[in-house]
């Protein structure tokens, strides 16, 4: 990921519902989000995803477009409240996932940006000799304009490439 720009951030798992609310998915997410309250009654969530905390931290932090294209990422634990969760290896409540989040210039830096983590997906998968497919996948309540899976072949797993 730093060979192909991004910058690893390690960003808080228990997330302020100001921050939700502001974006409008402290509704959309309904019961998936954990959510919680401190001792001051202040209600808080345990993180998803991190969309809405690292486009606050950005939006604090950069003050120009020179600074511009950014591309953080981090490996964290994420927590969704999933009517069926997944257990075992595949996915339960609480898992750890690796998230990107980039800030461009314009939708041409956005489209470079993503191809190059998209290529760099490639280049870590290939060089553990997984036996894998990239797919196109539904953005869904986390938005954005590019989205792809990178689907391992094996036996065991619930999706199918059709």
């Amino acid at each position: 990921m730093d060979r192909a720009g991004a910058q690893e951030v390690f960003l808080p798992m228990v997330l302020p519902a100001e921050l939700w609310q502001e974006t409008g998915r402290w509704e959309k997410y309904g019961k998936e989000l954990l959510r919680l309250k401190d001792r001051n009654d202040r209600d808080f969530c345990l993180g998803p995803t991190h969309e809405e905390v690292v486009t606050d931290i950005v939006r604090r932090e950069v003050k120009s477009y020179r600074q511009l294209p950014l591309n953080l990422y981090q490996i964290q634990t994420k927590f969704r409240d999933e009517i069926r969760p997944r257990f075992g290896l595949m996915r339960g409540r609480e898992f750890i996932m690796k998230d990107a989040y980039s800030f461009d210039r314009d939708e041409q830096g956005a489209e470079l940006s993503y191809k190059k983590m998209y290529d760099a997906y490639m280049a870590i998968f290939r060089r553990c000799g997984l036996v894998f497919k990239p797919v196109e996948a539904d953005t869904g309540l986390i938005g954005g304009s590019f989205s792809h899976e990178f689907m391992v072949l094996a036996d065991t797993g619930e999706e199918a490439i059709v």
